[in-house]
Parts: structure tokens; C-alpha cells; sequence
């Protein structure tokens, strides 16, 4: 005697369409959580002309201004290079002596476009009082270069 169901086994069957409507919908996923992830914001060249002996014309954008405060409160401005770094005594302002420096870099004298374009790297000695540092960005806003960035 035989005991048991009498019912048929069906052959199971493995849908695939869902399943490729679920990878593809993971690929899209995964693909545009990764462009968020990535900066796709690229970095504009003004590259100089390639001409031979002829030094490149300095931009305003590209001057950049150091003011090194030691823990006195004294601020030394370093310009490019070949310039002489000032001196700048406790409690002067530092303002025309920037202008200067741009002016240097830039072969010509500075227009407030110009001023607004420069960059100001203060770098106060770790031993300095805040105070040093806030008139030296004062000094900056005083010259009309609003870009800075303290170290």
C-alpha cells in the first residue's frame, strides 16, 4: 500500500526578467551614487604663451602675499622671489606696504580689481596673540585684498 500525495511535482521555473530589472536597477544605483562621490568640478588653466625669452606677464590672480607675524606682534611681508621682504613694526599698518608688493608683482600699478584678486597668506607664530593676527587682516582689508587664508 502506498501512502503519499497524489499530487504531480511541477518543474520549477527561474524568472529572469525581474531578475535583470533588479541589476539593472542596482547599476544605476551604484553608478550615479558614485558621480555624487566624485568632484566633477575641473580646475581652469590660463596656461602663459609658449614664447621663447619672453617672461611670462604676471596676473593678479596669481600674486601672492605672505605676512609672517613673530610672537611680538612684528609682521614681516614676503612678496615673490626676487623681493626684498618689509619690515613692519608693532602697531604700523601694513597696508600701503601690501600695495607696494602687489604693485612690484604686477609691473604696473595695481587697480581695485586687481587688489581684489590677490591672495594673502598669514602665518602667525604659534606664540602671537590673536589680536596680531586680526590686524594683519585688517591691514589686508585696509589695501582692499579681501582673499586670505591664516596657517
Amino acid at each position: 500500500m502506498r501512502f503519499g500525495s497524489q499530487r504531480k511535482t511541477k518543474a520549477t521555473k527561474i524568472e529572469i526578467i525581474p531578475m535583470i530589472d533588479t541589476m539593472f536597477f542596482l547599476l544605476v544605483f551604484f553608478v550615479l551614487a558614485s558621480l555624487n562621490i566624485i568632484d566633477l568640478r575641473g580646475l581652469n588653466l590660463d596656461l602663459p604663451p609658449a614664447l621663447p625669452g619672453a617672461p611670462p606677464k604676471k596676473q593678479a590672480e596669481d600674486v601672492k602675499l605672505e605676512v609672517e607675524i613673530d610672537k611680538d606682534g612684528n609682521k614681516t611681508l614676503n612678496g615673490d622671489k626676487g623681493q626684498q621682504p618689509i619690515k613692519v613694526p608693532l602697531g604700523s599698518s601694513a597696508s600701503s606696504d601690501m600695495i607696494k608688493l602687489v604693485d612690484a608683482q604686477l609691473g604696473k600699478k595695481a587697480s581695485i580689481q586687481d587688489l581684489e584678486k590677490v591672495v594673502i597668506v598669514i602665518s602667525p607664530n604659534p606664540d602671537t596673540a590673536h589680536e596680531n593676527v586680526i590686524h594683519a587682516v585688517d591691514d589686508a582689508r585696509g589695501a582692499r585684498i579681501e582673499k586670505f587664508s591664516i596657517r
